[in-house]
C-alpha cells in the first residue's frame, strides 16, 4: 500500500503558509496512478478515501516535531485498515489560542497536540486518550540562581515547597495546580520575562518541563550566567500531551487512537519515546531526586490515569521523598 505522507517536506511550494494545491494534487494523482497504489482488490484499503491530516509545523520547533513523529507513526500503522493519508502542513506561526480555535473549526488544522484542561478543547474537539509523552510534561525540574541550591536541598515535601515562591506565566495550565497546592506564585505576562525575573530574585525557582529545561539553560545562561538547574527536587503532577482532533473528523480520531494502540503493542511507541526523551531523562537523573507529587484539579475525566502502562515512572512505583 502506498501511503502519501511527508508531502509537507516540499516547503518552497507554499502560498499564505500552505502548499500550493496544485503541488499536492499532482503528487496525489501520481500516487493514484501508480501500480503500488492500485494493486489491492476493490475491497482492500487502496479504495479508501484519502485522509487529509492538517497540522501546524514551525521551523526549528523540535518539541513540536517530536509530537508529530508519534502522529505520523500512528498513521503509518493504520494504512492497511484506513487507507492512504497526506500531511497537509500549515507553516505560518499562530498563537496558542488561535491554534485551539483552528482545530475546533477544522479549517487550517484538524489535529493539535496539547495538554488537557482547556474547557473549550474538551467541549469542542475529540481527545485521543493516550498520553504521547507518557506524562513527562508533568515532571518539573527547576531553574534557580547560583547560591540557592542549599535552600532547595532542605526541601523534602509539599510543606517545605510552600516556603518557596515559584515563577509561572499568566494563564499557564500549571498555575491552578500550584495554587490548589498552596504554593506561592509570581506570574509574568510573557514567557521571556520569567528569566530576568528569576535573575532578579523575584521568585526562588522556575519549574520547567524535563524536555524543556536543558535547551533553555543553553539558550538563556549566556544572558543570565548565574542561572543553574536544581539538582535536588522533582515536582510531579498528572499532566501530559494528547492529540485533539476536530469534531468533524471522528474517523481520523479513531484512526490515530488505533495507531497509537498498535504502537504500544508492537513496541514502536516505547522506541520512539526513548528516541525523543531518554537523553533528557538520563541527563537530569530523575530517579535520584526528591519527589513531590501535586494534584491536578482541572484534569478531565477522560484522562486514563488507570492505565498505568501509559505513564512514565522513573521510580518504579517507589517514591523517594
Amino acid at each position: 500500500m502506498f501511503a502519501l505522507d511527508h508531502l509537507d517536506g516540499i516547503r518552497p511550494f507554499r502560498s499564505r503558509g500552505r502548499f500550493k494545491l496544485s503541488v499536492v494534487l499532482s503528487l496525489i494523482a501520481c500516487a493514484l496512478l501508480s501500480p503500488a497504489f492500485g494493486s489491492a482488490g476493490a475491497s482492500g484499503p487502496s479504495t479508501a478515501a484519502l485522509t487529509h491530516v492538517r497540522i501546524l509545523r514551525l521551523s526549528g520547533d523540535v518539541v513540536r516535531e517530536g509530537r508529530w513523529a508519534f502522529l505520523i507513526t500512528a498513521l503509518n500503522h493504520t494504512v492497511a485498515a484506513y487507507g492512504p493519508y497526506v500531511i497537509d502542513a500549515y507553516f505560518s506561526p499562530m498563537s496558542a489560542q488561535r491554534e485551539v480555535d483552528e482545530v475546533i473549526s477544522g479549517r487550517l488544522i484538524n489535529v493539535l497536540a496539547s495538554e488537557p484542561g482547556h474547557p473549550e478543547l474538551d467541549a469542542a474537539a475529540i481527545p485521543v486518550p493516550i498520553p504521547i509523552d507518557r506524562g513527562l510534561l508533568g515532571y518539573r525540574v527547576a531553574l534557580i540562581n547560583q547560591g540557592e541550591q542549599a535552600k532547595l536541598d532542605s526541601i523534602h515535601d509539599l510543606q517545605g515547597l510552600r516556603t518557596l515562591s515559584i515563577g509561572q506565566g499568566q494563564g499557564w495550565g500549571d498555575v491552578p495546580i500550584y495554587r490548589a497546592a498552596g504554593v506561592p506564585l509570581v506570574t509574568a505576562s510573557r514567557y521571556d520575562l520569567l528569566f530576568p525575573m528569576l535573575a532578579d530574585h523575584r521568585f526562588d525557582m522556575f519549574p520547567r518541563g524535563v524536555v524543556e529545561i536543558t535547551r533553555e539553560i543553553k539558550a538563556f545562561q549566556p544572558s543570565y550566567p548565574n542561572m543553574r538547574i536544581d539538582s535536588h527536587l522533582l515536582i510531579r503532577y498528572p499532566y501530559a500531551q494528547f492529540f485533539y482532533v476536530s469534531q468533524t473528523e471522528p474517523l481520523l480520531a479513531k484512526r490515530i487512537r488505533d495507531g497509537l494502540e498498535a504502537m504500544l503493542k508492537d513496541g514502536s511507541f516505547e522506541a520512539l519515546f526513548r528516541e525523543h526523551f531518554a537523553q533528557d531523562i538520563a541527563d537530569l537523573h530523575l530517579e535520584r531526586r526528591v519527589l513531590i507529587d501535586l494534584k491536578n484539579p482541572l484534569l478531565p475525566s477522560w484522562v486514563p490515569l488507570d492505565r498505568k502502562e501509559l505513564w512514565l515512572d522513573p521510580f518504579d512505583g517507589k517514591k523517594r521523598n
